[in-house]
């Protein structure tokens, strides 16, 4: 029923994009679903942060339209952002079971003095309107994240097994809706769903985004997606989850986004190097892989068509534009605040820093992208030590595409994998071995 709901969900605002249902019945209608899916998906996990967590995955496709339809450009509310409040309201509920545990107090100062400093750059934004989306956005990452790390070690192995399979689901049917709206307009020449036209070199450029904005950013989970089904390829799965990395990649590449595919394809590589062990794993990981982002390649030179590889690999004026963001980040130490128009209009006619750390850097200077790199970090340590590979390649594979995009945070779900990787315990992470312990008694 989970899985069923999920989906109504989705398609009730792929319906109401095309239609408009109208705000009173799209809120009534989206109200019923969510409140069924979570309590199913409450029900099975038995643990509410976690529930919320497995709910933004649900609910990730649809964060760009809030909870009456509208985008969320006029009105920020989209389920997405409620799960997080529902998140923070819950610590607050529980702070003293959480001060009962042992947490690092570097990392603490680092949330604390983060939480002082992220005020700053609203206060300096020449439009607080355009600053305080920005604002809204980081502060949702810091605090949902500062949450999680309060509740460490409180997800169980069966609530971790649940989360994998969900973010695989959301991959997978939001992949399969891509390769439809994909299918409908190159096959019919009907244009469903968010879906852009532009001229890239002498070619026309068709970028398919189902309800996703900022698709530089959001298509980064197609790529994550990757290492959780990969996780899962065995001899007797293979069948199922090989079909399943192929269809998400194709659907990576029809949203024509540079970024996430070769990106992946770096990190990809290394991943079979680094991941598996012993030649033979090397080998058929190598092939999987190979195979579909070589089918990727193929659909992302169909929607994103080019005369010579140059073209593929050109980088659309990143460097000057990283030397502009560096002229503003040594004019402005402290920065210039959250306004991406007024930051466009220092840039010199290109476009805003394609770097995440260049742009934080742009907002509040390096004593506000300092704390930000730290927290990152000490999330990738923790996956690392608890030996969580998806959440670990997925969060490093992330993180470089960063560079090449404005802001990771547009991606929204980016908190998700964080967040997890702080939730879960170590023994929680690791593998359920007891049924071969069973079977190898006496």
């Amino acid at each position: 029923m989970e899985y069923i709901l999920s989906l109504a969900l989705l398609v009730l605002n792929l319906i109401d994009y095309e239609h408009d249902l109208g705000r009173v019945v799209f809120f009534g209608i989206g109200t019923v679903l969510f409140a069924a899916l979570f309590f199913f998906v409450n029900r099975k996990t038995k643990n509410f942060p976690v529930s919320c967590l497995i709910m933004m995955c649900h609910t990730w496709q649809i964060s760009w339209i809030n909870v009456f339809g509208d985008p969320t450009a006029e009105l920020q509310l989209p389920w997405f952002y409620l799960l997080g409040a529902m998140i923070v309201v819950y610590t607050l509920f529980h702070i003293g079971k959480c001060m009962e545990k042992n947490y690092s107090t570097v990392l603490l100062v680092v949330f604390g003095v983060f939480l002082i400093l992220f005020n700053y750059p609203l206060i300096i934004s020449q439009s607080f309107s355009e600053g305080l989306k920005e604002y809204i956005m980081i502060g949702f990452f810091v605090v949902v994240l500062l949450c999680a790390y309060l509740l460490k070690d409180s997800a169980s192995r069966e609530n971790y097994r649940h989360f994998k399979d969900v973010f695989i689901w959301t991959a997978v049917v939001s992949s399969v809706f891509l390769l439809f709206q994909y299918t409908m307009y190159f096959g019919f020449g009907v244009s469903l769903f968010k879906i852009n036209l532009s001229q890239y070199f002498s070619s026309t450029q068709v970028s398919c985004h189902l309800l996703m904005e900022d698709h530089s950013c959001s298509t980064i989970l197609f790529g994550c997606a990757a290492f959780y089904i990969a996780d899962r390829i065995t001899k007797k799965k293979w069948m199922i989850y090989v079909p399943a990395i192929v269809v998400v990649l194709a659907a990576m590449a029809v949203t024509s986004r540079r970024t996430s595919t070769l990106t992946l394809i770096v990190v990809a590589a290394l991943y079979v190097v680094f991941h598996y062990r012993g030649f033979g794993k090397k080998l058929v990981f190598t092939v999987i892989f190979g195979a579909a982002l070589a089918v990727m390649l193929y659909y992302l030179l169909i929607v994103r068509p080019v005369d010579n590889l140059s073209q593929v690999i050109s980088d659309n004026g990143r460097f000057e534009n990283y030397a502009a963001s560096l002229s503003i980040i040594f004019k402005n130490p402290f920065g210039i605040g959250y306004d991406n128009n007024y930051l466009f209009s220092l840039m010199t006619d290109v476009d805003i820093p394609h770097n995440t750390l260049l742009r934080w850097m742009c907002m509040g200077g390096f004593v506000f992208a300092a704390p930000l790199v730290y927290m990152i970090g000490a999330v990738m340590n923790a996956s690392r030590k608890k030996k969580m590979t998806c959440e670990f390649w997925s969060l490093l594979y992330t993180v470089i595409a960063s560079n090449f995009i404005p802001d990771i945070m547009n991606a929204r779900f980016f908190i998700i994998p964080c967040a997890v990787a702080f939730l879960v315990s170590r023994e929680a992470a690791q593998p359920d071995t007891s049924a071969i312990k069973k079977t190898a008694d006496p």
